[in-house]
């Protein structure tokens, strides 16, 4: 993945057909042609990635350059690449191959570790990353709150333009002491390499094991590659140099999907995962507000095809979230494994409908994962089960992009724009009156205050968050988000 190349903003510009990968249920029906689709694993009974469920019964597995011959060597959270075909609608396909490789692997840089409100920020031999308490999938034994100095993990996730956003960590096992790391070769002289990484940093010089597996030319400098290392006595040595693609893209993939994090050059061209959009007027935006309004830092999925190393947008679609709900589930109809309605308890008798599909991304920290696969199907999902949520309003539709199992809770929390409010008596969310009471705490820009001085700051369109401690739809913690 390099930086962002030099892209043509053209008009008029004529792109190929591409089915949408959205949500819906439907056949197969007729394959749509060679695909290729890079995003993240969203749930498995086959595997769902961008809004795809793939058939995998006939699938090569890659991963970690070791063959595979099933799903169980997938995981939720992973950032994959597969081959295959697609329906006409884009919902279901066949994956012919798919590709997993982490994107950093190695102990966690001593003195760089910053936990927020959520989020910790550190290094990985000088490249850096963000894990999300509630956007990263932790497996085999890692954790948010376990993160600490010299934990070796696997960083699987989506570059944004300045480090890592990690959607998947594991735990490396303690007798595992190999590192992983992927960058432009800027020194080299057959003894010793040094990287310059995508966020800037320079990894190295490392030393050069006299035995190391080389793949590479003799004059490497400027090469895209990845690193593997040992630890050999406290100081990393190279056993391993391998040439590398700097995007999980092909420049002669005919239909792409691709996922990650829109990174931009401050002159007007974007690009995802290091590969260059190209956008015309014939790209379609979801939602149509997203037009003329794109920004770094946005989770987005683009589809089209490839003309030489640039990608040709036909569709552009926001995949961030616009609200966030934590409350328990009061109804489940479902068509499938993952397309459905989740009608959510607000309290007083209050609901919210959530539409589950494709491109949801389910996941089960819960006891009741009885298969222990992270993941779990809506047929599985129960009236009275406690879940937090991810929401993308569409018209009068609330789409979840994110939910997850949770163990048992009492507290409804939801965080979203404030639509209505009445002074000293209540404010409305996601179409759901909430009252304030004498008991109510009131916080603008994390300081407590008083009633009056809230509702005087406070506009319609402000996010807010809400605590609603004993799920009778009033609430007890009202803040300024």
């Amino acid at each position: 993945m390099n930086q962002a190349k030099t892209v043509l903003l053209m008009t008029g510009v004529m792109v190929g057909f591409l089915g949408a990968c959205g949500g819906g249920g439907g056949d197969a029906g007729s394959a749509s042609g060679d695909f290729t689709t890079v995003g993240r694993i969203d749930g498995f009974g086959s595997v769902y990635v961008n809004g795809t469920k793939f058939d995998t019964s006939h699938a090569q597995y890659h991963v970690d350059d070791e063959q595979g011959y099933d799903d169980s060597v997938l995981a939720v959270g992973m950032k994959v690449r597969i081959e295959g075909t697609v329906s006409q609608d884009g919902t279901t396909g066949i994956a012919d191959s798919i590709t997993y490789d982490d994107d950093l692997e190695g102990p966690i840089d001593s003195g760089s570790l910053v936990k927020g409100d959520g989020t910790a920020s550190f290094t990985i031999l000088n490249m850096a990353v963000l894990a999300e308490e509630n956007g990263t999938r932790f497996d085999d034994g890692a954790s948010f709150d376990g993160l600490v100095e010299g934990q070796e993990i696997e960083v699987s996730g989506f570059f944004d333009g300045n480090r890592i956003v990690a959607s998947r960590i594991e735990l490396q096992s303690d007798s595992h002491d190999d590192y992983e790391i992927k960058g432009t070769v800027a020194s080299y002289d057959g003894s010793e390499i040094a990287l310059l990484l995508q966020n800037g940093a320079v990894a190295g010089p490392y030393p050069i094991s006299a035995s190391a597996e080389l793949d590479i030319p003799a004059d490497p400098t400027g090469l895209f590659v990845e690193l593997e290392l040992v630890n050999s006595g406290g100081s990393p040595e190279v056993i391993r140099i391998e040439s590398e693609d700097s995007d999980m893209i092909d420049d002669d993939d005919s239909d792409v999907s691709l996922h990650g994090i829109l990174t931009a050059d401050g002159d007007g061209n974007y690009a995802v995962e290091g590969v260059s959009l190209e956008l015309s007027s014939d790209t379609r935006y979801e939602p149509a507000s997203l037009e003329g309004n794109l920004d770094a830092g946005m989770k987005v999925e683009v589809e089209g095809h490839m003309q030489g190393d640039i990608l040709i947008a036909k569709k552009i679609e926001a995949e961030d979230s616009e609200i966030e709900i934590e409350a328990r589930v009061s109804r489940v109809q479902s068509s499938d494994a993952k397309n459905g309605t989740v009608t959510l308890d607000l309290g007083n008798s209050q609901t919210l409908d959530l539409v589950t599909n494709n491109s949801t991304l389910f996941e089960d920290s819960s006891d009741y994962d009885g298969d222990d696969d992270g993941s779990f199907k809506l047929d599985e999902l129960m009236d009275g089960d406690f879940v937090e949520v991810e929401i993308r309003r569409s018209g009068d539709q609330y789409i979840a992009l994110s939910m997850e199992r949770e163990d048992e809770s009492s507290e409804t929390k939801i965080e979203a724009p404030i639509e209505a409010f009445s002074e000293h008596v209540s404010v409305t969310l996601v179409g759901a009156l909430f009252a304030v009471h004498g008991g109510t705490s009131y916080k603008l820009d994390d300081d407590y205050t008083d009633a009056d001085t809230f509702f005087s700051e406070i506009r319609v369109g402000d996010r807010v968050e809400v605590k609603d401690r004993d799920a009778d739809g009033s609430i007890e913690e009202i803040e300024v988000d």
